[in-house]
């Protein structure tokens, strides 16, 4: 991240010495269409815990062969969320758009039956895949040639794709969360080509990194 940044701010000083010596260049501030890419860590879901799930998905203690099962579970695990969005701009202040991004928890369990006679145990590994969409507004605070800083709300939903596995039986759910994000604070660096860094709290992360290339109409 510190090296992407880096390189960011060493092309937006390259093409300010353009600038000066009287080359004419882009501003980001004037090319509206911007495409971006970003991962984002520790988002609103990883500090729930499991995602909750119903009827026959066997993550909640339930009957199974005429036996009462309740489950152990280890804590989810995720690499975190990869998306990538659009926006446009509406003037100097305002952009709009939307995001979408992936993430997938993974976690695993026993399953043990109670009653007498020997418990029976059966392994569970569940998969949480969650995609996320989400209409987003930013507000530009700065909206220099080669830096701009700005805050922004988004709101949307997310789908979670849920699949066990449970003694060679596999179960699938799909249930609807609410999503969005709060950018509390955003940083872009560069012209036409650049990074960002954002720090914010939603579905798609606190801290969140990424590329973004810009263009005109």
């Amino acid at each position: 991240m510190i090296l992407f940044m880096s390189a960011a701010i060493s092309y937006a000083q390259t093409k300010d010495q353009t600038e000066s010596s009287g080359v004419k260049t882009n501003s980001q501030a004037t090319l509206y269409n911007d495409f971006y890419v970003g991962y984002g860590a520790l988002d609103l879901f990883y500090f729930t815990g499991r995602m909750q799930h119903g009827g026959d998905f066997p993550t909640v203690n339930h009957y199974y062969n005429d036996q009462y099962y309740y489950y152990t579970f280890n804590e989810p695990s995720s690499v975190g969320t990869f998306y990538i969005g659009y926006a446009r701009s509406l003037n100097r202040v305002i952009s709009t758009g939307i995001m979408f991004g992936f993430q997938d928890f993974t976690y695993s369990g026993v399953a043990t039956s109670s009653g007498s006679g020997t418990p029976t145990t059966y392994t569970v590994n569940v998969s949480d895949i969650l995609v996320s969409a989400s209409a987003r507004i930013l507000f530009n605070y700065m909206n220099k040639p080669a830096v701009k800083i700005y805050s922004g709300i988004g709101i949307g939903l997310t789908v979670d794709f849920g699949v066990a596995t449970e003694n060679g039986t596999t179960y699938n759910e799909r249930k609807l969360w609410p999503g969005g994000q709060l950018t509390l604070m955003g940083i872009r660096f560069g012209r036409a080509f650049g990074g960002f860094l954002e720090f914010g709290v939603g579905t798609f992360g606190i801290v969140n990194a990424g590329l973004s290339y810009k263009f005109k109409d």
